[in-house]
């Protein structure tokens, strides 16, 4: 699955370089060739769906300190040029410390038994967010990224784990369930092993 989407992706950012360097389309502004960028994205997340598209796309960031805040309403306006916020708000991914894992194991067991409901690693978030800034289109800045990255780190904690882990395992586990009924075949290719 995995080496599947990084074809996607390397496929993907050499057309859309082509595209933007003037190569494939002279005269494309660099505002229009990212915009273009942006959409060939969107089109292309909306032909292949995941589960977390299903669900919301706003929560209540209220809370969460104020970096985390303006990292959310960035989110919400700079990802869904590519795909809705949704994609990221019901993602599995859990981004913990290293130094933390011991303790999350010990007090939170439950989270590292299902992969597909919690998807528990270090810089999991860092590593996406860092790959979503490198796609043509994506027009963010490093700072930007950063506090969109803060976002969703201390929201993966907050929704996932602890006291509202159990609230999060239903939540996934239906968004997981009807995505199966609805996209058979894309849930086969993106979860099920292959013989």
């Amino acid at each position: 699955m995995i080496q599947r989407q990084s074809r996607q992706y390397t496929f993907a950012a050499i057309f859309m370089g082509i595209l933007i360097s003037g190569i494939a389309a002279p005269g494309l502004s660099a505002e229009k060739a990212a915009d273009s960028a942006a959409e060939a994205e969107r089109q292309k997340a909306l032909k292949n769906p995941y589960p977390n598209d299903f669900g919301p796309d706003k929560i209540d960031a209220g809370k969460y300190s104020a970096e985390a805040r303006q990292g959310y309403e960035l989110m919400q306006v700079k990802c869904s040029r590519c795909h809705s916020p949704s994609r990221v708000l019901n993602s599995q991914f859990v981004d913990v410390k290293p130094e933390e894992l011991p303790n999350l194991k010990k007090t939170d067991p439950a989270i590292f038994k299902d992969p597909l409901v919690w998807q528990v690693e270090p810089k999991i978030w860092q590593r996406y967010v860092k790959r979503m800034m490198s796609k043509p289109g994506c027009e963010l800045a490093t700072e930007d990224g950063k506090k969109i990255w803060k976002f969703v780190v201390e929201d993966s904690l907050k929704r996932k784990t602890g006291a509202a882990a159990a609230a999060w395992k239903e939540h996934r586990r239906k968004l997981l369930d009807d995505f199966k009924e609805k996209h058979t075949k894309q849930y086969q290719e993106l979860f099920e092993p292959k013989p």
